[in-house]
C-alpha cells in the first residue's frame, strides 16, 4: 500500500513515518512511504507515477500551494484515494469536507490521535498486503505473505526465510514463527524443520515437496500421509 506524506517540516515527517511504520508492524501490513516537502513536488510526482497512492497525509500550512489547494488539484485529477490533513490550526476544518478528507489531525498530535485517524481508513487498509516483519542486522524487513515460500530452521536459533526473490536469515525459532501464522490457513508446518506456504508447492518427488523456487522440503515419513492429504485438500479448495 503506497502512502504519500507531504509536510515542509522534516521533524513532522519523521514522526509520521514512525507512527506509520509502528502501525504497519502491529497490524501485520506492508506500507510503502513516499515523502514530499512541498505540494508542488507531490503533484509533479503524482502526475508522472504509474502507481497512485491509496492514502495521502497533507500538511495544510505550506509555502506556495497549501494542503487544501493540493487536495483540490488531486480531486480535479480524479484522485479517489484517502486524504488526511495535518495542521496546527482548525482554520480550514470546513474546507476539508469540500475535498472529502477522511480526517483532520491537529498538531501536535499523539499516537492515539493518529490511530483514530487510521480507523477512518479501514476500507483503504484492506488493499494493504499482509506482511511478516523481522529484524536483521538492526534493520526491520517486511515481506508480504504472498512472497514467502517457506521457513526453515537453522543452527543456534536461526531461521532461514525463503522468498520468491531471496533468502534471509534471522534469529528465532520455528515454534515462534508457526505461532505467528497459526490463523493463516495456507501456512502448514512440515515436521519440526519447515513451515511452508501451500500456495508455493509446485510438485512432489517421492517423500519430498518441490517448492516454487526449486527448493526441496523433506516430509517426515510418519507425517507423510497427513501432510499430503492436507496439501491435496488445499489445492482442491476444500476446508483443511
Amino acid at each position: 500500500m503506497l502512502i504519500y506524506l507531504c509536510d515542509d517540516s522534516e521533524s513532522d515527517i519523521l514522526r509520521l513515518k514512525h507512527y506509520l511504520n509502528t502501525y504497519a508492524k502491529q497490524m501485520k501490513l506492508c506500507f510503502e512511504l513516499a515523502s514530499f516537502s512541498s505540494g508542488n513536488e507531490l503533484l509533479t510526482v503524482f502526475k508522472q507515477a504509474n502507481q497512485k497512492p491509496e492514502l495521502i497525509f497533507l500538511d495544510i500550512f505550506m509555502a506556495n500551494l497549501n494542503g487544501i489547494e493540493v487536495a483540490r488539484y488531486l480531486r480535479n485529477m480524479h484522485y479517489q484515494g484517502g486524504i488526511i490533513f495535518t495542521t496546527s490550526s482548525t482554520e480550514h476544518a470546513m474546507d476539508s469536507y469540500e475535498v472529502h478528507a477522511l480526517y483532520y489531525l491537529q498538531k501536535p498530535y499523539k499516537r492515539k490521535h493518529f490511530e483514530n485517524a487510521m480507523t477512518r481508513c479501514s476500507v483503504l487498509l484492506q488493499k494493504a498486503k499482509p506482511c511478516f516483519t523481522f529484524t536483521r542486522k538492526k534493520k526491520e524487513i517486511s515481506i508480504p505473505y504472498e512472497n514467502i515460500v517457506f521457513f526453515e530452521t537453522g543452527q543456534s536459533h536461526t531461521i532461514f526465510l525463503h522468498t520468491t526473490s531471496d533468502v534471509y536469515s534471522f534469529s528465532g525459532t520455528l515454534t515462534q514463527i508457526t505461532a505467528f501464522f497459526k490463523e493463516i490457513d495456507y501456512f502448514l508446518s512440515v515436521g519440526q524443520s519447515f513451515l511452508i506456504n501451500l500456495n508455493h508447492v509446485s510438485g512432489q518427488i517421492e517423500n519430498d515437496l518441490v517448492m516454487s523456487d526449486g527448493s526441496i522440503v523433506q516430509i517426515p515419513l510418519r507425517k507423510r500421509k497427513d501432510i499430503l492429504t492436507l496439501i491435496e485438500r488445499y489445492q482442491k479448495e476444500l476446508p483443511l
